[in-house]
């Protein structure tokens, strides 16, 4: 209702502008387009991986914000298997937030998914036959979080491997439901006794795992209970429950694994993270046998402090556990420790003494963060690490940024240093803001990005991850932009005080603060001429004023003409020409943004230009979801009739065409929401995406590449820079 009337407010005042309307013509057809990804490498939090007992090599993990990934045996990466959900005014977006994943023990290509992303809405269970090459979506009746506090605890979900039509998957706010069915159907288990009374952050954890013992139909629940009474054993299928003698009072066992010859490991924190800080914790195993429950925590010398979160038992050997820290936040990140006898004693990755390891971050040069290869992070937020049921050498763990793993974990302890190598390869799960793509020459990026909790990176070519000396590290950013006719010089805003702008002259292999400020305000809009030889600045507050200047930052003026919180818009063609769009107005500026003068053209106060570089005063131009096109310098603007976008940008046109090709994210007479392109000004269309191709929370930014034709980029919120190229 709201976008029907910004539509309406913005076809009434371009009306006032005297500007006239021109039809979309007929209904778009779909245009074959490959879609990958901008390499990164990880980039995201991924607190759950799975890996198969029923087919060796198969693994799923899950992440936060970005969905679900897949690997089987001979698999150069992984494969994201949730890329239908979401897209371009979805209304499912929320479900790419995975909570939790389950393999069936009996047949392989059985796999299930809780999906829900935040509690403002209930969650789905995805079931596959197909190792989630398609899916079955059945709606729960309750919220999930794979966003929220305790997103890192175990499996939510569990199939019975002696009946393995029965699936059980753990709610935060609702107890046990099971499924006779294999998922099609679910009904609350009546006999559990608890929900869970812990809360962190305003939300409630409730069950945090499911476990089967592997020679028994035994069944084990942990639930965040406050008085300690957190783990509960069924020995009927869910019939009946029994809470152990398991407790530790102000603590929550996090994450636990069995044993072939009946022991129960159990990780114990104070809090169920990430978000909250964890101050304490402990190992523990129970003797399901005996009913016997012992503190096994590693004493290694380490220093550590915190707790502890991932723990998994060998396959080929019961006696043979790895556990991880959760919290530690040493120089050299958490830390994961080794038994060969049950948790009695413990070999770990490092301690104040010894190095027992070694990293490789050589295919995501940027995990080093600058500190030398050796000096990478085996990780922070490490909430799950798994052995390979089939490889005892091989460990998998996730963390708030990507995934590792090793090749020659036996070989801890011995002399030798175990390898922590980068295992990311296919995960792409930034939360981006914003993509840039300027005409590539003389060793210029291909495209620049700003993102979450990473900052940004200069991508010298979307299809290799970048180096150290390319990756931003200063705040999170709020704006980026680079010159048109010199893509060597870019600039971003972010959140600090001191250093609130940053810029680079040599293609992002070095970042500079900009020496001087006309004032300390954090974050803001920013933009740069079409050479490069004006910078300007609009800083993030209430009432700023428009500021630019002619030496990259060493001295500042006022533009004059505009209003306050003005957003600029340079012309690529002309280092003179600007656009400004202010209080509902365009400007135009003939002296590089010295002086600024309304066109006399009315639009939305969050329109956004897109000037083309295709001839001088060629401008497209978004008033609220209404799309035009203007070849005057914005005096008049033809908008055009059963089109709406949220995003647009421009990309390289096709070889023999000087006009270059619209790309935006919206919609297109009648034929749904999506990706689009137009090649002739908005007369057709062409779409580019299917309902296959959601690719989760899209942010609104768009871009297409400024070098090659048919290339396009868009950023989303957890699986990072989505490339497109339009294939025929």
């Amino acid at each position: 209702m709201q976008a029907a009337k910004i539509l309406l407010l913005a076809a009434a005042l371009a009306a006032a502008a005297g500007s006239v309307g021109c039809a979309g013509g007929s209904a778009p057809q779909t245009r074959k387009t490959e879609f990958g990804n901008a390499a990164i490498g990880g980039g995201g939090y991924i607190p759950g991986i799975v890996y198969s007992k029923a087919e060796s090599g198969l693994k799923y993990c899950r992440t936060d914000i970005g969905g679900a990934y897949r690997r089987r045996e001979g698999d150069a990466a992984w494969v994201p298997i949730t890329d239908h959900l979401g897209g371009v005014n979805s209304d499912n977006w929320n479900l790419i937030g995975i909570e939790a994943i389950a393999c069936d023990p009996v047949e392989a290509g059985r796999v299930y998914l809780s999906c829900g992303t935040y509690a403002g809405s209930n969650g789905a269970i995805l079931r596959s036959e197909d190792y989630g090459d398609t899916w079955e979506q059945v709606d729960m009746p309750f919220a999930m979080g794979g966003n929220m506090s305790g997103r890192g605890v175990g499996e939510r979900l569990a199939v019975n491997p002696k009946d393995n039509r029965q699936v059980f998957c753990g709610s935060r706010t609702d107890g046990l439901y099971v499924s006779g069915d294999y998922g099609k159907t679910w009904e609350k288990c009546s006999a559990f006794p608890v929900t869970g009374d812990y809360f962190q952050e305003k939300n409630q954890i409730g069950v945090m795992w499911i476990e089967f013992a592997p020679e028994s139909n035994d069944m084990y629940v942990g639930c965040a209970m406050q008085n300690g009474e957190c783990i509960y054993r069924s020995k009927d299928g869910g019939k009946t429950f029994e809470a152990l003698p398991a407790n530790l009072p102000g603590m929550y066992p996090l994450r636990a694994d069995i044993s072939a010859n009946g022991y129960l490991y159990l990780c114990y924190a104070d809090s169920c993270g990430p978000n909250a800080a964890v101050k304490d914790g402990a190992v523990c195993r129970f003797d399901t046998g005996k009913d016997k429950f012992e503190d096994i925590t590693p004493q290694c010398g380490d220093g550590r402090y915190g707790g502890f979160s991932g723990i998994s038992v060998d396959g080929s050997d019961p006696d043979t556990v790895v556990c991880g820290t959760l919290g530690f936040w040493s120089d050299r990140g958490e830390n994961i420790y080794r038994s060969t006898d049950g948790g009695d004693t413990w070999t770990p990755f490092f301690s104040n003494t010894e190095t027992n390891y070694q990293m490789d971050v050589s295919d995501a040069e940027w995990l080093d963060w600058g500190r030398g290869e050796q000096n990478a992070s085996i990780g922070w937020w490490m909430a799950d690490l798994e052995i390979d049921p089939f490889n005892s050498d091989a460990v998998t763990w996730g963390t708030g940024a990507t995934l590792y793993c090793t090749r020659d974990l036996t070989a801890l302890g011995s002399g030798k240093p175990v390898t922590a190598a980068f295992d990311a390869h296919g995960i792409e799960e930034t939360a981006v803001f914003k993509v840039v793509s300027v005409p590539q020459k003389d060793g210029s990026p291909a495209l620049y990005s700003i993102m979450g909790d990473l900052t940004g990176f200069s991508h010298l070519s979307a299809e290799a991850r970048p180096d150290d000396a390319h990756f931003m590290k200063n705040g999170t950013a709020s704006d980026l932009a680079a010159a048109w006719q010199n893509g060597n010089i870019a600039v971003y805003a972010n959140d600090s005080k001191k250093a609130p702008l940053t810029v680079t002259t040599d293609g992002g292999s070095t970042w500079t603060p900009v020496p001087k400020l006309p004032e300390r305000t954090p974050n803001g809009t920013v933009a740069l001429n079409a050479d490069g030889s004006v910078l300007f600045w609009v800083p993030g507050k209430l009432s700023a004023p428009a500021y630019f200047s002619t030496d990259l930052g060493t001295s500042w003026y006022k533009s004059n003409g505009l209003g306050l919180n003005a957003r600029i818009y340079p012309d690529p063609t002309d280092p003179q020409i600007i656009y400004a769009v202010c209080g509902g107005s365009i400007y135009l500026s003939k002296d590089s943004g010295t002086n600024f003068a309304a066109t006399g053209l009315a639009v939305s106060d969050n329109a956004e230009l897109v000037p083309s570089a295709e001839q001088p005063g060629a401008v497209w131009i978004r008033s609220g979801v209404s799309l035009g096109y203007s070849d005057d310098y914005a005096k008049t603007v033809n908008y055009i009739k059963g089109v709406s976008a949220n995003a647009i940008g421009i990309g390289a046109a096709a070889a023999g065409s000087k006009i270059m090709p619209l790309y935006f994210m919206g919609e297109a007479n009648g034929t749904g929401s999506g990706i689009y392109m137009t090649e002739d000004h908005g007369k057709s269309f062409s779409k580019l995406t299917t309902e296959k191709d959601g690719f989760g929370n899209l942010t609104p930014s768009i871009t297409g590449d400024a070098t090659e034709y048919g290339k396009f980029y868009f950023a989303t919120n957890g699986r990072g820079i989505i490339k497109g190229q339009v294939t025929e």
